[in-house]
């Protein structure tokens, strides 16, 4: 583990800091819409909802802040994720902002999911599956929207389909199938007062790495041809530690591969 150091070389914070993991059923919930949605099981809203363990679990860890997380069924690893914060880095909940939507949307039980027309094709050249013909016989052009907060693509339609047979019956208590392990940087030294803008291409950097390493099935940069889950809580949480650590480490250290600089100003 790599640390921070003041002016008398004594440690002052580690670079990353100490893991948050946390079950789905802890923070979030569920409810039905009556409307119909983009097909014929698509009904279902993923709220913020802590609990009071989740609320316990906040007030020891906090959910805001930029960071990398991982999101597991089963305690097996399905997607990689970066959350810079809202406006600053500083702001935003990341259960609030990015968790609910994943569940809505990999689960493709949102209200709102949506998927493109070349998944879409591929879905239709595939052997026939349960998720894959109640996409194929929904309203293409409700279905086919290519904005929206819960637009999937072809590698989360293979996890789904692996697990429909969960997910078609989706409820409140198997949200506890669901967890989160998030992992922050310490926003001292270089990182100290940094901008979303300058931070963001530094968490999309380490993320390419942790999916490289776990190949999880709902990443686009995976290599996972078949919706297979990746490894568990564990080892997840250790192969992200790892890599963040080595990217920071290579920030402090002022490498000048790995300067601080706005997004969109050079590729890291």
């Amino acid at each position: 583990m790599n640390y921070y150091h003041n002016i008398e070389g004594e440690q002052i914070s580690p670079m990353v800091l100490p893991t948050i993991s946390i079950r789905g059923d802890d923070l979030l919930g569920l409810r039905t819409v009556n409307a119909p949605g983009t097909h014929a099981l698509a009904n279902l809203r993923v709220d913020y909802r802590p609990t009071d363990a989740g609320q316990r679990a906040i007030a020891r860890d906090g959910h805001s802040g930029p960071g990398i997380y991982a999101c597991f069924w089963d305690r097996e690893l399905f997607y990689i994720g970066t959350f810079a914060g809202i406006g600053r880095p500083t702001n935003g909940n990341v259960a609030r902002e990015r968790w609910t939507k994943h569940i809505a949307g990999m689960s493709f039980r949102g209200h709102g999911v949506t998927i493109g027309e070349r998944a879409l094709n591929q879905i239709g050249d595939d052997a026939p599956s349960r998720l894959g013909d109640l996409l194929l016989a929904a309203d293409r052009g409700r279905l086919s929207k290519t904005a929206g907060a819960l637009q999937m693509h072809y590698e989360k339609f293979r996890f789904a389909a692996r697990h429909w047979d969960d997910f078609a019956l989706l409820d409140e208590a198997m949200l506890a199938r669901f967890a989160f392990v998030y992992l922050r940087p310490s926003l001292h030294g270089r990182l100290a007062g940094m901008d979303k803008a300058t931070l963001d291409p530094h968490l999309r950097a380490m993320e390419r790495g942790i999916v490289a390493l776990l190949d999880p099935p709902c990443n686009c940069g995976s290599l996972n041809q078949d919706g297979a889950p990746g490894p568990g809580i564990a080892n997840t949480a250790e192969a992200m530690r790892q890599v963040m650590d080595a990217h920071l480490a290579a920030v402090q250290s002022d490498d000048p591969e790995y300067r601080l600089m706005p997004r969109g100003s050079r590729r890291i």
